[in-house]
C-alpha cells in the first residue's frame, strides 16, 4: 500500500527527548516501511525515517501554536491530495481532520489525546473517518464514533534491553504537572526510604505548580532532578530504576513512558486510571492503586527489592512490541480501503 503519515511540527521525528505523538508516528512508519509499504511521512525538515519525508517546516516549532499545527496539515494534505495512487491517509491531528474533504482516500486518526469538546466536535462532523482510540478508557469517555477501534501503542524492543538489576532508585519521567502526579512521585519515594531521579521539563503552564510543588520537595533531599533526557540516557535512567513512578491524577490515554519502563524489565507503580488498568498487568509489569491511595504505592515501591524483572520485559515484549502494533494498523487499513462507499471521501 501507498500510504501517507502526517506527523506534527512542534517535534522531530524521532523525537529526541519528550513526544510521544512523533514517537508513534516514527515507529509506524518504519514498521510499515518494513512491511515493504511506500509510507511518506510528513513532519519536521529534520525528521530521520527510512522512508519518503516531507517538510514544510525545516525544524520543530515549539512551543505548540495552532496555527503552526493547522498550517502543517493544511499543507500537507493539499499536498496528498494532488497525489495519485495514494491507498490510506493517516492522521495525528484533530485539527488535520478540518482539511480532509478534497481527499479522496481512506483517513484513518488516531486520538492521542484525553477528551475535550472542541475536538470531540470536530469528529462529530466526520463520521467518515475511522478513528482509533489508544486505549479501552479513552474510547469509553470520547463521545460515540460511528467508526472506531483501539490498538494499544508499541515500541520496537530492541531499543529497550532489559536490565535484571537495579541500583535502588525510583524514576519519575516525563512532563512535570499537577496532573502527571510530579509531586506525590517525590512523596512516595520519601516516605518508602529510596532516592528518586526525576528527567523532563514543566511546560509554561506548569511552571508556578513546579515551582511551589515540586522545588520545596526536592530540596528536602533524596531527589535528583536530571532535565529533559534524549532517548539513550532515558534507557540507562530506566534500566537502573528499581520502579517507575506514574501517580496520575487525570485519565492518562496510554502512557508510553509506562511500556517503555516495562520492556526495560522496570515496573510502573501507580493509580489505577486512564489506561494503566489496560497496560499494567498486576504483579508481573507493576503494581496499580486505588486512585489516592499513596500508603499502597509506598508499600509497593518498599517490595521491589526481589522483583522478577524479566518476566517483566518479556511480558511487555508479548504485548508492546512496534511490530504487534503496526500489524494491526496494516489490518485496519486493508479493511478501510475495502469498504464500499464509506472509506471514499466527500466531494469538496
Amino acid at each position: 500500500m501507498r500510504i501517507a503519515i502526517i506527523s506534527t511540527p512542534f517535534i522531530r521525528v524521532p523525537p529526541s527527548g519528550y513526544g510521544g505523538t512523533e514517537l508513534f508516528c516514527y515507529e509506524l512508519a518504519e514498521g510499515l516501511s518494513a512491511r515493504g509499504h511506500e509510507v511518506t511521512l510528513y513532519a519536521t525538515g529534520d525528521s530521520v525515517v527510512s522512508g519518503r519525508r516531507r517538510a514544510l517546516y525545516p525544524t520543530a516549532c515549539w512551543p505548540p501554536a495552532l496555527e503552526d499545527e493547522a498550517n502543517h496539515a493544511a499543507w500537507a494534505i493539499s499536498e496528498i491530495a494532488r497525489e495519485d495512487g495514494l491507498d490510506v491517509l493517516q492522521l495525528s491531528s484533530p485539527v488535520g481532520i478540518l482539511f480532509t474533504r478534497s481527499v479522496r482516500v481512506p483517513v484513518v486518526h488516531t486520538i492521542h489525546h484525553a477528551r475535550c469538546d472542541e475536538r470531540s466536535r470536530i469528529y462529530a462532523r466526520f463520521p467518515e473517518i475511522m478513528y482509533v482510540a489508544i486505549s479501552e478508557r479513552q474510547r469509553s469517555l470520547e463521545i460515540d464514533l460511528p467508526r472506531s477501534c483501539v490498538i494499544h501503542h508499541g515500541v520496537s524492543p530492541s531499543r529497550y534491553p532489559p536490565s535484571l538489576g537495579d541500583e535502588g532508585y525510583l524514576a519519575h519521567i516525563g512532563r512535570f504537572a499537577p496532573e502527571k502526579g510530579t509531586h506525590t512521585a517525590v512523596d512516595v519515594a520519601e516516605a518508602a526510604g529510596l532516592p528518586i531521579k526525576l528527567a523532563g521539563r514543566a511546560h509554561p503552564q506548569d511552571h508556578a505548580y513546579y515551582a511551589e510543588e515540586v522545588v520545596p520537595r526536592l530540596r528536602r533531599g533524596g531527589g535528583l532532578e536530571l532535565g529533559e533526557v534524549d532517548h539513550d540516557r532515558k534507557i540507562s535512567l530506566l534500566r537502573g530504576a528499581r520502579g517507575l513512578l506514574c501517580p496520575l491524577e487525570w485519565e492518562e490515554p496510554f502512557g508510553l513512558i509506562a511500556i517503555e519502563a516495562m520492556l526495560c524489565g522496570t515496573p510502573v507503580l501507580g493509580f489505577a486510571r486512564g489506561s494503566f488498568p489496560e497496560i499494567v498487568d498486576e504483579g508481573v509489569t507493576g503494581f496499580l492503586a486505588e486512585p489516592g491511595d499513596v500508603e499502597r504505592l509506598i508499600a509497593a515501591a518498599r517490595g521491589l527489592a526481589h522483583f522478577d524483572r524479566a518476566a517483566c520485559a518479556r511480558r511487555a515484549r508479548e504485548r508492546f512490541s512496534a511490530a504487534a502494533m503496526v500489524a494491526k494498523y496494516e489490518a485496519l487499513y486493508r479493511t478501510v480501503t475495502a469498504l464500499p462507499d464509506g472509506s471514499r471521501r466527500r466531494a469538496a
